[in-house]
C-alpha cells in the first residue's frame, strides 16, 4: 500500500479513512483542492481539515455527477463535508502521528 517515497494509493487510502473512522476516536487528516461547482472551477490553496471522519451520503446531499467521484467526511467540527476524491492530495493517518502522505491517483 505505500510507497518509499511516501505515496498512498488513493482508494487504498480512502478506504483506510473509512475503516479508521468506524473507531470510537478514529479519525484522520485530509488535505485537498476545493471545488466550487457554481464557477466549475477547482480552487488554487490546499484546503487542510483535521480530526475528520468518513461519513455515508446524506438525504439533503445532492451531486450533479455520480456520487462515487465524491469522497463525503465530517470535518473536526462535525460539520459535514465532501470533495471530489481526484482533488485529494494528503491524507495523515493515526498510526504514523498524521504524517500526510502524498495521494497518488493514476
Amino acid at each position: 500500500m505505500e510507497k518509499a517515497n511516501n505515496e498512498l494509493n488513493g482508494i487504498d487510502a480512502l478506504r483506510l479513512a473509512q475503516e479508521i473512522s468506524k473507531l470510537p476516536d478514529g479519525c484522520f487528516t485530509i488535505a485537498f483542492f476545493p471545488y466550487s461547482r457554481a464557477r466549475g472551477l477547482a480552487g488554487r490553496k490546499l484546503t487542510v481539515k483535521e480530526r475528520c471522519k468518513a461519513r455515508a451520503q446524506l438525504p439533503e446531499d445532492r451531486f450533479q455527477v455520480d456520487s462515487d467521484n465524491y469522497f463525503l467526511f465530517t470535518d473536526g467540527d462535525g460539520n459535514p463535508r465532501s470533495c471530489y476524491r481526484i482533488l485529494i492530495r494528503y491524507m495523515g493517518f493515526p498510526h504514523d502521528d498524521f504524517k500526510l502522505h502524498k495521494i497518488k491517483w493514476l
